[in-house]
């Protein structure tokens, strides 16, 4: 039995930048690896929840050499991947960390468990002014349970899983931000060529353990690496928005 746990949610099978979770970040250290490192600084165990695609065969090796654990499962639908996972590790509540997010904020996710411990919702949430790629989501078992319904199929591609949650109507308490960790341009998330040498440049700088506090402080002080891939935001969004648009039809 697993009381908290982060999630690391991964697949092998990107197209804008293919591969991309495998990529070499810094010299010996793969992008998903900065990710696992940053979720073991969280305190909680780490599993790595990927798909039984054979693409995403390399994350066991990647999870043995890491000493995290690994779930595979569905590979569109990661709610029902998730759903599974929980069932099988006996999971009470998890950190859904996305793979994509390398400097994803450990010190958020510590305390968004702590919230989701105290209070009567089951999701904690990130308020929109978050940075992106600090924070996304904490959830309980009796959650992923209530989104499930919405999301049974193996097939279902639940890339984006806004529109589900709305769905679903679960209740959901928004995360109490630092003043570091919200109202900045910053991209912290991975899509595209120019993301990786974003964070490329960010970790040769200050390393892949830095909080979020000091991750803000050195990009305000290096705004010649926040533009590198700034003006990748409004594409993301468009991509996510058309995503969230067809979902909403196919659930209405």
């Amino acid at each position: 039995m697993t009381k908290n746990c982060a999630l690391v949610t991964v697949r092998n099978s990107s197209t804008r930048l293919p591969n991309k979770a495998i990529l070499e970040v810094v010299p010996n250290l793969k992008t998903i690896e900065a990710v696992i490192a940053r979720a073991k600084l969280t305190g909680f165990p780490v599993v790595i929840a990927t798909s039984t695609d054979a693409s995403d065969d390399i994350f066991e090796v990647i999870a043995a050499e890491n000493g995290v654990g690994i779930y595979r499962g569905a590979l569109l639908n990661k709610i029902k991947r998730w759903k599974d996972c929980f069932d099988t590790l006996q999971i009470d509540n998890a950190l859904l960390v996305d793979g994509d997010d390398l400097m994803y904020d450990y010190n958020i996710g510590k305390r968004a468990i702590e919230a989701l411990e105290q209070s009567n919702a089951v999701m904690i949430k990130h308020p929109e002014n978050v940075i992106c790629g600090y924070f996304t989501y904490a959830i309980s078992k009796k959650g992923i349970d209530s989104i499930y319904q919405f999301a049974q199929q193996e097939n279902t591609n639940t890339d984006v899983i806004t529109e589900f949650v709305k769905k679903s109507g679960i209740e959901i308490e928004m995360m109490k931000l630092e003043s570091w960790e919200m109202n900045q341009p910053f991209r912290l998330t991975l899509d595209y060529e120019d993301d990786l040498l974003f964070f490329t440049k960010l970790i040769e700088g200050i390393g892949i353990e830095a909080n979020g506090k000091m991750v803000t402080e050195y990009l305000l002080q290096h705004p010649e690496i926040v533009n590198i891939n700034l003006y990748r935001q409004d594409d993301w969004a468009k991509n996510q928005a058309k995503f969230n648009e067809g979902v909403k039809q196919s659930i209405s």
